[in-house]
């Protein structure tokens, strides 16, 4: 018989209460098991609205219909800690590298993949851009390789594992799989899992070669250039030369594989700081025991800022983070904001200045959390937008909520939806981040100076930017000190605000294409150096007369220890230009591509209220001291005669000076 939705006369009392308390069984199953796993209020909402939907009797569908309503009032109404505190993780046997079970007295360091990989799909989860950092695509195809880039060849992948980053502490570049000196190596694999890895999950180029083999096998004791049938001695992979060094070393049968650490995430009040020791001590195997607490390290320092392990001894009767027999009672579905921001901190607070507090954002005062707007899929891929700089997996571009998702067009239903009283216009040429987060109060990194010394020099906004924007050397009394204000871009059409970082740095020029190849630090401080001038009198020497500029590119027509030149064209790249000498052997210096400012998206740090921009009407922007159009951009920290160089944000948006004076008439 067609079911219609109604039962035949005669029998329908009977049906409707058999179809209430079946439907109630079902509903009621499915929401105990929600509150007792990893189902969250939003799934329960969506079985029951599934229920109403499905094709069945008038009672089901109202029973479907009550629950959905009841479920969504509720996702409303109830604070998403109530939900999470019921998720409870199913015993956990700890299990070692040969995937036998751990006893409480072992030794043994654990294995994330052997553990959590029994129940989870550790393949498809570490394919996520977390872990693999552009060595694959969103198939798990490896798709780093040494003739990625043609225009800029030393970039190999997408991602930080591959990508030269000149904005950062660490410019070092990951060597090619096949090198052909010991002068072409800079960085090797091993090198990004020891160093970089702290601040990386592990799994991907931290496991795997570029071939897609295990680094080296324990259970074969085989390693993975032997299945490739390749010369260790020079793969970027497994060479032993880093930066120079050829006693680095790349131990992989000692150190064993960094496997993905689940705990990183999912583990509260986990150790970065004991795991980040472990692993620039070479102790891989060891690093997710030493992060859940379970190890005893001997350390030493290693830099200024950071130590590590000479020894580790793993220990599973500690418990003061994670407890060996009830770990599944300490593991968390939703990673809290502290385990994002302990490793974000780094990237996205030094470049950035971000803040992720209360005080600081609305979004956190309004209770929102880092998986509120980057919520993650099955296969650990998180939302992302499409930020400058950041070019990963590009295919996941756009896949969180913008700000018109939520504020205009209602894909939040609880996000207050405005109507601003200026032309729609502005919404059209001007990015919501542009007004609505006006400033920072974090001081954060400015300039990376890569030349000077052969060891990278920091300045940060302090010291070049302050809480005037008008005036970066003055300071208006009673405001926080520590403010500075973004510069801006056009992107696509849009006004958008950024942190504009000045890198300094030698390179090699290739006259055929124009592009200026950044050279490995390591050569610059093996290199005999001429004397530098402090000008600026900060009592830190730098590059920026023309007389040391000579000097030093003189000095770079040397050869390196291995006897390869270390440059055939010298060229510095500075304050939004390229200097190189002429064929006279004077100092000519041009406007380079490569020399402009690095630009970074801002894009937490959101304000409401007076203090964004406009609120006070359009004498915030359109007047004749705007401090929109008017702000100082620094693009050089110390020119010729050791002065700094700022330009004002309507240049850098490319404004004619006829423009700007209609701009800043009084509206």
């Amino acid at each position: 018989m067609e079911d219609t939705g109604v039962f035949p006369a005669g029998r329908q009392g009977k049906r409707r209460r058999w179809a209430f308390f079946s439907g109630l069984r079902i509903f009621i199953h499915p929401l105990a098991l929600a509150l007792l796993s990893e189902y969250t209020i939003e799934a329960m909402s969506m079985m029951s609205w599934l229920l109403f939907q499905n094709r069945g009797w008038t009672g089901m569908k109202l029973l479907g219909l009550f629950v959905f309503i009841v479920l969504t009032a509720l996702s409303f109404l109830l604070p998403a800690s109530i939900w999470s505190q019921a998720f409870q993780h199913e015993k956990i046997e700890i299990k070692g590298f040969d995937g036998n079970p751990l006893a409480i007295d072992s030794k043994a360091p654990y294995s994330p993949r052997r553990t959590c990989g029994a129940c989870h799909d550790y393949g498809q989860i570490t394919n996520g851009y977390h872990f693999q950092q552009g060595r694959t695509d969103g198939s798990g195809k490896i798709v780093i390789r040494d003739t990625i880039n043609p225009k800029y060849p030393w970039d190999l992948s997408s991602g930080m594992y591959g990508k030269y980053s000149p904005a950062s502490v660490d410019t070092s570049q990951l060597a090619k799989k096949a090198n052909r000196s010991p002068s072409e190596i800079d960085k090797s694999s091993f090198f990004f899992a020891r160093e970089c890895g702290v601040c990386h999950p592990g799994g991907g180029p931290s496991e795997y070669d570029r071939d897609g083999n295990l680094y080296y096998n324990e259970e074969t004791k085989k390693w993975g250039y032997e299945l490739s049938d390749v010369n260790p001695l020079l793969d970027g992979d497994y060479t032993a030369y880093s930066m120079g060094d050829p006693n680095y070393g790349a131990p992989w049968n000692i150190s064993g594989v960094g496997e993905a650490d689940c705990l990183l995430c999912h583990l509260k009040g986990y150790q970065w700081k004991e795991r980040g020791a472990a692993l620039r001590g070479k102790f891989f195997k060891e690093g997710p025991a030493a992060g859940a607490g379970w190890a005893i390290l001997k350390l030493s320092q290693y830099e200024p800022e950071n130590s590590k392990a000479d020894d580790v001894t793993v220990d599973y009767t500690q418990k003061d983070i994670a407890d060996f027999e009830n770990l599944h009672l300490q593991m968390v579905r939703r990673p809290s904001d502290e385990n994002c921001w302990t490793c974000h901190a780094v990237s996205d607070g030094r470049k950035r200045g971000r803040r992720w507090s209360p005080e600081t954002d609305i979004h956190k005062a309004k209770n929102f959390h880092c998986l509120s707007c980057h919520p993650s899929d099955k296969n650990h891929n998180f939302a992302k937008g499409n930020t400058l700089q950041e070019t990963v997996r590009e295919d996941l571009d756009n896949t969180m909520y913008s700000c018109e998702d939520c504020h205009y067009k209602g894909k939040d239903k609880k996000a207050p939806r405005y109507r601003h009283p200026f032309s729609p216009r502005h919404l059209k040429r001007i990015a919501c981040e542009t007004c609505h987060i006006p400033y920072l109060t974090a001081s954060s990194d400015l300039i990376y100076d890569h030349a000077s010394t052969g060891i990278t020099i920091l300045y940060d906004t302090s010291k070049f930017l302050s809480n005037q924007p008008l005036d970066p050397r003055g300071s208006i009394p009673g405001l926080d000190p520590n403010i500075w204000y973004p510069a801006f871009r056009d992107v696509r059409g849009r006004i958008v605000p950024v942190k504009s970082l000045i890198v300094i740095y030698w390179g090699d020029l290739d006259e055929s294409t124009n592009v200026v190849r950044p050279i490995p630090i390591w050569k610059i401080r093996e290199l005999k150096k001429p004397p530098l001038k402090d000008d600026n009198n900060d009592e830190i020497p730098e590059i920026n007369s023309l007389e040391e500029m000579k000097a030093f590119l003189k000095a770079l027509k040397v050869k390196d220890k291995f006897g390869n030149p270390v440059t055939s064209h010298p060229v510095l790249i500075k304050g939004d230009f390229l200097y190189q000498l002429d064929k006279k052997g004077e100092v000519e210096k041009m406007k380079h591509e490569q020399a402009h400012l690095l630009d970074y998206s801002i894009s937490h740090n959101a304000v409401s209220g007076p203090n964004v921009i406009g609120a006070r009407g359009c004498k915030d922007c359109h007047s004749t001291n705007s401090s929109f159009f008017l702000r100082k951009i620094l693009v050089d920290p110390c020119d010729e005669k050791g002065k700094p160089v700022y330009v004002e944000a309507w240049e850098r948006l490319g404004i004619s000076k006829e423009k700007l004076g209609r701009l800043l008439m009084e509206q």
